[in-house]
C-alpha cells in the first residue's frame, strides 16, 4: 500500500560564507544547513494527521527536553506544500530521521482515522 503522506527532499545550497575582512582565522563554528522537503499528501485530511503527528512530537520534546545542539522539530517550518528547517549540519541525518518518524506516525494515525471511519 503507498503511503498518502511523503517527503521529497529538495537539493538545499550550503549556507554563504560571510567575509568579515579580518586576517585573524575563522571560527570554527559548526555551520547551518537548510533542509528542504516537498510535502505530498491527498488532502486535507492528510494535513491534519501530519499536525496531530507533529503536535505529538513536540509535546515529547518538551518534556522530555533536547540533547545540547539537537535541532528541535518546533524549528521547522511547515506549509501546505514544504517544509523548510535549518538545522546544525552535523545534524543533518539526525533531522531527516526526525522527519521520517514524523511522516510514519502521520501515516499511521491517518490509516486509524481511515479505520474508524470505515467501521
Amino acid at each position: 500500500m503507498r503511503n498518502p503522506i511523503t517527503l521529497a527532499e529538495i537539493e538545499d545550497l550550503p549556507e554563504p560564507i560571510a567575509r568579515s575582512g579580518e586576517s585573524s582565522a575563522p571560527s570554527l563554528e559548526p555551520g547551518m544547513s537548510t533542509l528542504r522537503f516537498r510535502l505530498v499528501s491527498s488532502d486535507n485530511e492528510s494535513l491534519e494527521a501530519l499536525r496531530y503527528a507533529r503536535r505529538s512530537m513536540l509535546r515529547e520534546e518538551w518534556t522530555r527536553g533536547v540533547e545540547e545542539g539537537e535541532a528541535s522539530l518546533e524549528g521547522a517550518v511547515f506549509s501546505a506544500s514544504e517544509v523548510v528547517w535549518s538545522v546544525p549540519a552535523l545534524d543533518r541525518e539526525r533531522c531527516r530521521g526526525k522527519l521520517a518518524e514524523l511522516i510514519d506516525r502521520a501515516n499511521r494515525t491517518l490509516a486509524e482515522l481511515t479505520a474508524r471511519r470505515a467501521s
